[in-house]
């Protein structure tokens, strides 16, 4: 998206935003109320203005004006260059001034001297609070013929795919040679759809990477929202982990809480190895980002201020500035919400559960 388009965009939001908000004592109360109930999550910036969309020449940036990461950032945009020429074209200019500005030190203050506009987006309450969760690589453990615990199926697409994840787990779709592995664990296969691709560790040594073929038309609801409405876990206590741990104190209502989810998600066998997003190009973790891609296309260019958080998932009250790439879509991500890539693996996946926290993002043009 070129920056005329942009500007025309951020108008149109801020036109409709100044309808919404009927005067700034009403812009304060929605301030103080989105920072109450959200505070226990962490990460919430307070005492900012109402700004609907802002473009700057330099981002204030709440950690120390230094980013963390431009050697990973680079190779991932080598990765874009490589993989997508589409995409390539559409941001050329935008990554020829930003990798020329890394050259120089990439001093964020220095951003306007490159030519470089940096939109801020305001975030889901209108105070640039953007939320940010995390996914990864799981790393699963199957076999490639059902035996003693291996008895979940992992199918590839099928012809007909308009089977709910209920009919499929009663048998939908067996018999027709669709069946990639057999996995030990019915809530490990489903977290591998809601990550969308992964690795099956088949016991041999090596790791065969699954990438994400389809999935069945139906609209995917959150186990962990269903979880906290029935009162099962604290909203406070979400995460990856503590779905985990109710399923292993309640085994027996595992398949009747994941066919309340009626999305189901198909793989195939990538010889490549290669973790990609939905815009076919290799991730690389901290580097990428998953977006909705009606408000920041596939290819963007970001400049984010992450939440840093210790083991517990409590954010620290530190930031990193990070350089990322939107490269991935998510059935969750919608708005001013975006899931950050871990990497692969059981520490990956363990920040990828914790990590519920807002931060900033400035999109890069």
């Amino acid at each position: 998206m070129n920056w005329k388009a942009y500007k025309k965009w951020a108008k149109v939001i801020a036109i409709a935003l100044l309808v919404a908000s009927c005067s700034s004592d009403n812009a304060n109360k929605g301030q103080r109320d989105y920072q109450a109930e959200h505070a226990k999550f962490g990460a919430v910036y307070k005492g900012r203005q109402y700004i609907p969309h802002n473009f700057v020449s330099t981002p204030r940036v709440a950690a120390n004006g230094s980013i963390v990461n431009f050697q990973d950032f680079l190779k991932q945009l080598n990765n874009v260059r490589t993989y997508a020429g589409g995409i390539t074209g559409r941001y050329a200019g935008t990554y020829g001034k930003v990798s020329s500005w890394i050259a120089s030190g990439g001093k964020v203050s220095d951003l306007a001297r490159y030519n470089i506009h940096a939109l801020q987006m305001r975030g889901e309450d209108g105070f640039q609070n953007v939320l940010m969760t995390g996914y990864y690589s799981p790393v699963i453990h199957a076999r490639r013929t059902p035996q003693g615990k291996y008895q979940h199926p992992i199918y590839a697409m099928p012809s007909q795919k308009r089977f709910t994840r209920s009919q499929i787990y009663d048998g939908a779709l067996e018999g027709k040679g669709l069946e990639l592995a057999y996995s030990d664990s019915m809530l490990d296969k489903f977290l591998l759809g809601v990550q969308g691709s992964g690795y099956v560790d088949f016991g041999d040594g090596r790791l065969n990477y699954f990438a994400y073929a389809g999935q069945n038309g139906f609209k995917y609801v959150s186990v962990g929202r269903l979880l906290v409405e029935d009162g099962e876990i604290p909203k406070e206590k979400m995460s990856i982990q503590a779905i985990r741990e109710w399923g292993e104190r309640n085994p027996h209502r595992v398949q009747g809480l994941l066919e309340r989810n009626p999305s189901y998600v198909f793989f195939k066998n990538d010889p490549t190895g290669q973790v990609k997003g939905s815009a076919g190009v290799p991730l690389v973790a901290l580097a990428s980002v998953a977006s909705d891609k009606s408000l920041v296309p596939s290819g963007s260019v970001l400049l984010v201020e992450t939440p840093l958080i210790d083991r517990a998932g409590n954010w620290t009250g530190k930031h990193e500035l990070r350089l990322m790439v939107a490269l991935d879509v998510g059935g969750a991500v919608k708005g001013h919400h975006f899931d950050l890539y871990q990497g692969i693996g059981g520490e990956a996946g363990h920040k990828a559960g914790l990590m519920k926290h807002y931060g900033r993002v400035w999109v890069l043009n």
